[in-house]
């Protein structure tokens, strides 16, 4: 018989809310107060759901660089990108800002970055599905959620590998998401699905520019 999807989902999202750390969740709870959005995502979620300790937790909010500099306190702001770092217990956090690239100049970065208001938009310009996972809160409700628009739970419950959206497009605006691959793969001994894998060999040349 199979699982209960929605069983499985309150599962996977207890196992993440479990290992959140409490910096993470004070800052967390900074931004709500203050009326953000704010998940964690990306590889923190991915290393929790297959059992791997997390060696980063990254955040994304829908507050602006300039917001967080007043909210949280150490805070520092050096990029073009929406990237605030904070170090809490010894630690450093980044927090970035709910964004979406346009116009890739060199296979490599984009030429401008646009903020955003939807974690949904954010996700869908990340690299594999296992990265494109987000755990925490929305505007205003009260309950964190696991939010997985891209069926990255699926795939790392298969331990499979897979571009979100278009491989070719994926690679071809950031080539060195190939070697990103090659590497995931190997330390997590994830499989690279076959569209991944032949988009990898289409695009190879892209990673010497």
């Amino acid at each position: 018989m199979a699982d209960d999807p929605a069983v499985v989902d309150q599962a996977a999202e207890a196992r993440v809310a479990e290992a959140v750390p409490a910096a993470v969740r004070e800052l967390m709870a900074t931004l709500r107060a203050a009326g953000h959005a704010v998940f964690v995502v990306g590889g923190s979620v991915r290393d929790v759901l297959i059992g791997r300790e997390p060696l980063d937790w990254d955040l994304a909010t829908d507050a602006r660089p300039e917001q967080m500099l007043e909210l949280l306190a150490g805070a520092v702001y050096e990029n073009a990108f929406g990237t605030v770092a904070v170090r809490r217990d010894g630690r450093p956090y980044e927090l970035t800002t709910f964004r979406s690239d346009h116009e890739y100049a060199d296979f490599r970065r984009p030429h401008r970055v646009e903020f955003g208001d939807a974690l949904e938009d954010d996700l869908a310009r990340r690299d594999f599905t296992v990265n494109a996972m987000a755990w925490g809160y929305r505007r205003g409700e009260p309950d964190p959620s696991l939010v997985d628009p891209h069926g990255g739970r699926a795939d790392a419950a298969q331990r499979i590998l897979r571009a979100v959206g278009d491989p070719g497009a994926r690679f071809s605006e950031d080539a060195l998401r190939m070697l990103r691959a090659i590497r995931l793969a190997t330390t997590l001994e994830f499989e690279v699905e076959p569209a991944t894998r032949a988009a990898i060999h289409r695009h190879a040349g892209l990673a010497l520019h």
